[in-house]
């Protein structure tokens, strides 16, 4: 039996949305099965820049977020009620506090980090390397458009 996305011609956009669509629909799965359930993307993208930076202080990480800084806050607080993020207060300025994952949100990010390299292995199952490598030099020329 041939795959019926063979058979058709499909324009970017279209592909696309399935993409996303199916990128979605698979972050859904994931979390209905685990402890990352009631987490919105924002908050499981917060633990990932919380990872990727280090333990970021607020400004920091709404900067990255590009959110404010009161949105941070609020996200952190909520992160912090359920147990995924810590806040530290800076040793050299008391105004300041670094945001620090827990055992819990570490968890969580890995748990995240598993499904973009299942869409990931996924996406690029049934080509070659040559086309793999090519696939990475065209996504990474996309990203700079969102930068």
């Amino acid at each position: 039996m041939q795959n019926k996305f063979l058979d058709m011609d499909y324009t970017l956009d279209k592909l696309i949305s399935i993409l996303l669509s199916r990128s979605e629909q698979m972050e859904d799965d994931l979390k209905r099965e685990s402890e990352i359930e009631n987490l919105s993307i924002k908050q499981l993208q917060c633990i990932e820049l919380i990872t990727e930076m280090q333990n970021p202080n607020f400004s920091e990480l709404a900067e990255r977020l590009k959110i404010t800084k009161p949105s941070v806050t609020a996200m952190v607080d909520k992160l912090e009620a359920n147990g995924f993020v810590t806040r530290i207060k800076s040793d050299t300025d008391r105004r300041s506090a670094h945001i620090h994952l827990t055992s819990k949100g570490e968890i969580a990010g890995q748990l995240h980090d598993n499904l973009h390299q299942s869409i990931s292995k996924r996406l690029t199952k049934n080509l070659t390397k040559s086309e793999k490598d090519i696939m990475v030099v065209l996504l990474n020329k996309a990203i700079l458009s969102f930068e």
